[in-house]
């Protein structure tokens, strides 16, 4: 992996709040730990009363969903290094593969690692995977993403 281009992480979720376009109560992230041209690594730590935990355990929509906002956020970090004042919406055009391993318990922290396969023109291929706090791999994904604004 290419050396980080964040001179230190972004940990305050106001400033993360800054660079997704998603809004509470269906934000999946809360730090960006690293950003290169083709890859990031975010965080998060799953709050008890997220609104996809069921039962305490953090659901699969909860996993895919903070996968996608992954790649979200590391959009928004590169629209800022690029000028731009405000995040740029999208969505998940398809999902080509997903594999969930384990659902964790809400208090656990996610960390994420994205790397952009492809684009072309306001579509982005990506892979994604998640793991918990001691390590151990919860999900894979590979996913295309969609840019509209």
């Amino acid at each position: 992996m290419s050396k980080s281009l964040l001179k230190e992480p972004i940990l305050e979720i106001e400033r993360i709040l800054e660079l997704i376009p998603q809004k509470p109560p269906f934000v999946m992230v809360d730090r960006l730990l690293e950003y290169t041209e083709n890859t990031g690594k975010t965080g998060f730590v799953i709050p008890i009363d997220n609104i996809l935990v069921e039962n305490g355990i953090f659901s699969e929509p909860g996993l895919i969903e903070h996968m996608a906002q992954s790649m979200s956020l590391w959009r928004g970090y590169q629209g800022f290094m690029s000028g731009l004042d405000k995040p740029r919406t999208g969505f998940i055009g398809s999902i080509k593969s997903v594999e969930i391993l384990a659902l964790p318990k809400a208090g656990s922290t996610l960390t994420t690692y994205v790397e952009i396969l492809q684009e072309f023109k306001n579509v982005t291929s990506v892979g994604a995977k998640t793991e918990d706090e001691t390590g151990k791999l919860l999900a894979t994904s590979e996913m295309k993403t969609v840019t509209v604004d």
